[in-house]
C-alpha cells in the first residue's frame, strides 16, 4: 500500500504576539463548544516538535475547494489552508500593515505583520469594505460566540471588538471583515488548493494525456498543453511587476539552471488588484532561488518516491514552493507549483515527482 508523509501546517508557523481587540466581554459558550475550542487552541499553540510522519492512505478524506463559493467576477485569495474570494477590482495587499490605501472599492490585507500600527492620514476616502486574513491571535484573547457553518467549515465569531472577526480553527486562520460586502466575502470561505495538494491520502493517478518532464535529476508529469520554457536566468516567482510569490502568470513549465540572476525591469505603477490563481510549474536547479522572495521552510517534510520535499511555509498563497532533496545531488532543487481551481492538478504534479530514470 502506498503511503504519503503528512505535513500539518498548523505546526509550522511561529507563534505571534497577542493582538487584542480591546476590552472584551466574556461570552459563555455551551460546554460542547468550549471543549471544541479548547482542543483546537491547544493544538494551535502546542510545543513545536516535528518529525516525518507516514500515515496509511486510508487516513482521511481530502479537503475540498468549494468552487461555487466564488461568484462570477470575483477572484480567489488564498492564505495557507484557507481561501476567500473578493471582487476582481479590489486591492489585495500581502504582508502589509492594515492601513487603508484609498482603494474606493475594497481591500484585503493578507498576513499583515502583528502589532499596533499608526497609519498615516488618509489622502483619499477609504474603501467601503475591508477584510483581513491572518493567523489566529493568542488564545488569551479567544472569547468566542456561537459557531456557524460556512461551506462545511465551522466559524467562531469574536463577539467583542470594533469589527467582526472570526476564528476558523480547522484552517488555522482568523478573518476580519468590515463594510457592506463583509458578510458576503465571509460566505466565500473554503479550503484552499494548497490544503488539497498537501493533504495526506492516496497518491493520485497521472492522466494518460499528461507527459513526463525530466530536469535537474527529477521527473514529473504535466498536462500535454502546458508549454515548456528553458532558461539560465533565475526567474521571478510569479508575475513580474506584481507581488512576488503570490500567483503564476499562466500554466507554463519553466526550467531554470539559475546561472544568471534576474534583472528586474522598470515597472510602471500598477494597482495591486487580486491576482487570479494559475496552475504551472517552475524548477530552479541552481544555488539561488527567488531573489525577490524570502522562503521559510519547516523541519517537517514530505517523503515519497525516494525524495524528501519540504514545502515552504512562507509565502503560502497560490504557489507551493518545495525544497527537494534528490539522491546523488549535492544541492537541493526548488520546485514551485501553481495552486488553482480545485487543487487537483497541483496534487498530481506534486506526487508525480520522482528521481529521473
Amino acid at each position: 500500500m502506498t503511503t504519503l508523509a503528512v505535513l500539518d501546517e498548523r505546526f509550522v508557523r511561529e507563534p505571534r504576539p497577542s493582538r487584542l481587540h480591546g476590552n472584551m466581554t466574556t461570552v459563555r459558550l455551551r460546554a460542547l463548544v468550549t471543549v471544541v475550542i479548547a482542543v483546537a487552541l491547544t493544538v494551535l499553540t502546542s510545543s513545536q516538535t516535528f518529525a516525518t510522519t507516514t500515515v496509511p492512505t486510508t487516513a482521511n478524506a481530502l479537503p475540498a475547494v468549494e468552487l461555487s463559493a466564488t461568484p462570477v467576477g470575483w477572484v480567489p485569495v488564498a492564505f495557507g489552508n484557507a481561501q476567500i474570494s473578493v471582487p476582481a477590482t479590489w486591492w489585495v495587499l500581502y504582508d502589509s500593515p492594515p492601513c487603508p490605501t484609498g482603494s474606493p472599492t475594497g481591500e484585503v490585507f493578507v498576513d499583515p505583520p502583528p502589532g499596533v500600527f499608526h497609519c498615516p492620514a488618509e489622502t483619499a476616502p477609504g474603501p467601503s469594505t475591508t477584510a483581513s486574513f491572518e493567523p489566529p491571535r493568542s488564545p488569551l484573547s479567544a472569547v468566542l460566540g456561537q459557531p456557524e457553518v460556512i461551506n462545511g467549515i465551522s466559524v467562531y465569531p469574536y463577539p467583542a471588538g470594533p469589527q467582526r472577526s472570526y476564528l476558523i480553527p480547522s484552517l488555522d486562520v482568523e478573518i476580519t471583515v468590515d463594510g457592506p460586502l463583509g458578510q458576503r466575502v465571509l460566505r466565500t470561505l473554503t479550503w484552499s488548493p494548497r490544503s488539497v495538494g498537501l493533504a495526506s491520502g492516496t497518491a493520485p493517478a497521472v492522466p494518460s494525456s499528461w507527459r513526463p518532464v525530466t530536469f535537474a535529476g527529477l521527473q514529473f508529469s504535466v498536462p500535454a498543453g502546458w508549454p515548456i520554457e528553458r532558461t539560465q536566468v533565475t526567474p521571478g516567482l510569479g508575475t513580474i511587476c506584481r507581488t512576488q510569490g503570490v500567483a503564476f502568470l499562466g500554466p507554463t513549465v519553466t526550467l531554470s539552471t539559475d546561472a544568471r540572476p534576474l534583472v528586474l525591469p522598470f515597472c510602471p505603477r500598477i494597482a495591486p488588484t487580486a491576482l487570479q490563481p494559475e496552475n504551472g510549474v517552475q524548477v530552479d536547479s541552481g544555488l539561488r532561488t527567488e531573489p525577490a522572495v524570502t522562503l521559510s521552510f519547516p523541519t517537517h517534510c514530505l517523503s515519497f518516491h525516494g525524495l524528501t520535499a519540504c514545502p515552504a511555509t512562507s509565502p503560502s498563497y497560490s504557489i507551493l514552493v518545495l525544497k527537494v532533496t534528490v539522491p546523488g545531488r549535492s544541492k537541493p532543487v526548488y520546485v514551485s507549483i501553481g495552486l488553482a481551481g480545485s487543487g487537483t492538478a497541483a496534487r498530481i504534479v506534486l506526487y508525480s515527482l520522482r528521481e529521473a530514470p
